[in-house]
Formats: structure tokens, C-alpha cells, sequence
């Protein structure tokens, strides 16, 4: 529990099918979700522990960008609440979806027999990361047979409000952070922020979908708001103002790298070897990293 009617869902890093984290908020009479999971029965479970905590039927449910790991989970809140995004999340998850779904069937089994060897080689806490890679992949088999595109059914530009007999909430929209669009959930009373994957803690962001610059302005923006106590990003832990500034840093660090390596014409295969620096080196998704710095080395070389 953040506060009072609010809980943060964070994925245990144990296995299993949630993979990101989630948000339940009890706005009075209703209640409301802030992600909904990569499976469907994760996604179940998150709504039954949701109404069970409020006493409310689960109304609203937020998807903060289009990415599989936040969406899939919309069918077990339907029909009972609405689905929510921006306008661009919702153009852009009917666009990819069914390309990555004709994906994943034809190349998932052998994404779980790679990752079961990976979990077999490796040992301790790298092991304990394999575990969850593999439970990703399982996710994903698993629903696959049953699994239905639901599309918000209300979008949005720029903000909204959903108000509450005990809370209202404001959901804004942010251009170019983690992708073209993601939406960030501010509880203004208790001085919470639900970011979805604008923000990572403790784990390497994905850059792959947004632009490192306007992502690094994001966490500055919300970073210099004093009225924001508490982060929930979407992956790894409930974090203070520290935690962007953290990852200010980290795109800072490897845009410094990059640069550095533009300058000297290094080969780009080259430098996607580069070593993890010290401070990052026990986070998480570590092979978000040399596609990071690929991507940073592009917009290095662009800028030359």
C-alpha cells in the first residue's frame, strides 16, 4: 500500500506472468487499474485482488503505452470497465498487435527452449533474471490460444481527469519518452505517479521505441515537481525523486559514451560491446544495453 485506496502490483522478479507492474486506485464508488499485465489470467488475478482491496468493481482500466507487457490483460477486465489511452497508444496497439501475435506463434516455442538452456547455464542472481525472461516467453505461449485484441474504447490528447467520490486522478499524455506516446497516471493528493516504462528502476530502460533526449526532459519535468513524493515505474520497485535522476544519469552516461565513440569513428559493433559501466552493472535487463547504445550512438553520429 502507497496510501490510503492505493496499491502498487509490482511484478516479484520470481517467475511468472505479470512481468510489469500495475496500479490499484480506489477512486470511491469505483475503482481503477493502471496497466493490465501481459496474460490474461495474471491480468485475473490483478482484478480479483483489486476488487477484493476497494470492495469496488474495477471500472477504468489505464493502458499507459501499446507495448504487449502493459496491454494483454485488457480482455479480463471486459466487458464491466473501460479501456483508456491516448489516441496514438490506441492506433499504434491495433497497428503492431497482430504482427507480434503472428510473431510469437511462430517462433515462441523456441523462445522457451532458448530460454530454459539460459536459465540452466546461468547461476545466481543472473539466474534469478533468466527465470523471469523465461516466465515472459511462458506468458505468452500460454494465452496465445485464448487470446482477444481489446482496444481502449476511451482515448485522449495531452490530459484528463477521472474523478472520484474519494479521489480524483489526472492521466497526462508524454511525447517521445519510452515510446511516441506514453500516458503517466499523478494522484495530486498523496503525491504518487503511476509512469509505466517512462521510468525503470534498478533495471536498463528500453529505447528501442522512444527518443533518450525528450525521455530525459520527461523525468526532469516530473523530477523538479516538489508536489511528487513516490514513483512506481513499469519494472522494478516503488522509488523517491532519486530514482529519475538515477535514470538522468544513466542516458547522460551512455550519451557521453556514444559521442565519445562517434568522435573517434569507432564501428558501431564495436561499441555495442562496450562494457556495462560500474554504477548500472547489477541492474537488470541487461540486454537492453547494447541495443541502447546503439541507439545512442545513431543519434551521436546524426548530430555530428
Amino acid at each position: 500500500m502507497l496510501a490510503p485506496g492505493v496499491w502498487a502490483a509490482i511484478q516479484n522478479d520470481k517467475g511468472g506472468h505479470a512481468i510489469s507492474n500495475a496500479g490499484i486506485i480506489d477512486l470511491g464508488e469505483k475503482t481503477l487499474v493502471f496497466d493490465a499485465f501481459i496474460n490474461p489470467d495474471a491480468a485475473a488475478e490483478l482484478k480479483l485482488v483489486a476488487e477484493d482491496l476497494t470492495k469496488h468493481r474495477v471500472s477504468f482500466v489505464i493502458n499507459s503505452h501499446f507495448h504487449d507487457d502493459h496491454i494483454r490483460g485488457n480482455q479480463a477486465f471486459v466487458p464491466g470497465a473501460s479501456i483508456i489511452s491516448t489516441e496514438w497508444t490506441r492506433k499504434e496497439m491495433e497497428r503492431v498487435e497482430p504482427e507480434e501475435r503472428e510473431w510469437a506463434r511462430k517462433n515462441i516455442a523456441a523462445q522457451i527452449e532458448k530460454a530454459k538452456k539460459s536459465v540452466q547455464r546461468a547461476t545466481g542472481e543472473e539466474r534469478e533474471e533468466e527465470v523471469m525472461w523465461l516466465g515472459y516467453y511462458e506468458a505468452i505461449s500460454q494465452s496465445l490460444p485464448n487470446l482477444k485484441m481489446v482496444l481502449p474504447e476511451i482515448t485522449f490528447k495531452d490530459s484528463m481527469w477521472i474523478r472520484g467520490s474519494v479521489r480524483s486522478v489526472e492521466i497526462i499524455e508524454c511525447h517521445g519518452g519510452h515510446t511516441a506516446s506514453d500516458a503517466i497516471l499523478i494522484l495530486p493528493q498523496e503525491g504518487i505517479a503511476f509512469m509505466g516504462d517512462v521510468l525503470f528502476v534498478n533495471r536498463h530502460p528500453w529505447f528501442g521505441d522512444g527518443q533518450p533526449d525528450s525521455l530525459k526532459s520527461l523525468l526532469h519535468r516530473f523530477y523538479k515537481d516538489s508536489s511528487l513524493k513516490q514513483f512506481v515505474p513499469g519494472h522494478g520497485p516503488v522509488a523517491g525523486r532519486e530514482a529519475l535522476q538515477t535514470l538522468m544519469n544513466y542516458i547522460s552516461d551512455l550519451q557521453e559514451m556514444a559521442s565519445a565513440a562517434a568522435s573517434r569513428r569507432e564501428p558501431d559493433s564495436l561499441f555495442a560491446k562496450t562494457p556495462v559501466p560500474a554504477s548500472y552493472r547489477n541492474w537488470w535487463f541487461g540486454r537492453f544495453y547494447p541495443d541502447n547504445l546503439s541507439t545512442l550512438y545513431d543519434n551521436a553520429k546524426d548530430k555530428k
